[in-house]
């Protein structure tokens, strides 16, 4: 089996589960295109057989949220599942926090939490954290191009919508907009809506995928359908197959390669030739 399947990921689950599971399903090569953490629900796509080579070209897709931050006090995973570590009585007007949101647009600096998957001269953040060791992490650039409050459900916790790109820690922006709120926040809970072109609304939860699960599966393609593809004729095919660069119009970025109505890849463009560089057909 080759392509991808979009996955409603459940609460309770690391996403490493998700793909095992995926795995013994198709009985094929599986690899998930972001992880998710086990406290979070929804979109995980899981790249199958050949869909595990375009693993690096889709991991930075922009993913969309919704976030469920409670003001009042944090904990020491800055998440609902860890132990509280403080408290206080501010918590924000919704005013306040509109005002405040408008600061975390764009590209801006974040510190990833303790408790993450941030390697750490060669280990885990999160397994440093556990036994109890202070580690010092840097921070990193992350875009962020929607974070918006759309609801409060009660007193103390609010509901936000948040476009960002790869890398961004929502556990780190409770933090930081409970900062600059002068008080403390952590996240509540966390569905992811979308990762790319994968919609929650077009995922499959892990029952439903027990069954017929070929007719599930999404073409090697599907999450390229925003790249211009170039068609080639038969004539092309074994320089193709074997990878072989040939003389070709300049072009920028990456286009998809057909041969007939075969899938071949995503090719880039240098000095006038034509390289598979993405080959999804050997």
């Amino acid at each position: 089996m080759n392509g991808f399947i979009n996955v409603c990921k459940p609460v309770g689950m690391t996403a490493s589960d998700v793909v095992v599971k995926l795995r013994r399903l198709t009985n094929s090569k599986t690899g998930h295109l972001g992880t998710l953490d086990p406290g979070a629900a929804g979109v995980l796509p899981v790249a199958v057989g050949k869909g595990t080579k375009l693993f690096n070209f889709l991991i930075e897709k922009t993913k969309v949220y919704r976030a469920f931050f409670t003001f009042g006090s944090t904990t020491d995973t800055l998440d609902s599942y860890g132990v509280l570590t403080e408290k206080t009585n501010i918590i924000p007007s919704s005013g306040d926090i509109v005002d405040a949101l408008k600061g975390f647009l764009g590209e801006t600096s974040q510190m990833p939490p303790q408790y993450s998957a941030k390697s750490v001269n060669g280990v885990r953040a999160y397994k440093l954290a556990r036994k109890g060791e202070t580690i010092e992490l840097t921070s990193k650039k992350v875009n962020i191009t929607k974070f918006e409050l759309i609801n409060q459900v009660d007193d103390k916790t609010f509901v936000f919508d948040i476009e960002c790109g790869a890398g961004t820690y929502i556990r780190s922006l409770a933090r930081d907009l409970a900062e600059k709120l002068n008080t403390k926040a952590y996240m509540s809970a966390l569905i992811r809506l979308s990762t790319g072109v994968f919609d929650i609304k077009n995922s499959f939860t892990l029952d439903e995928l027990q069954t017929d699960i070929e007719k599930k599966l999404l073409p090697l393609d599907y999450p390229l359908q925003n790249i211009e593809k170039i068609c080639f004729d038969q004539s092309f095919r074994k320089m193709l197959v074997n990878g072989v660069k040939f003389e070709y119009l300049s072009f920028d970025g990456f286009k998809r390669i057909y041969c007939e109505n075969d899938f071949f890849g995503l090719a880039s463009c240098s000095d006038k030739r034509l390289i598979l560089e993405y080959n999804l057909i050997l």
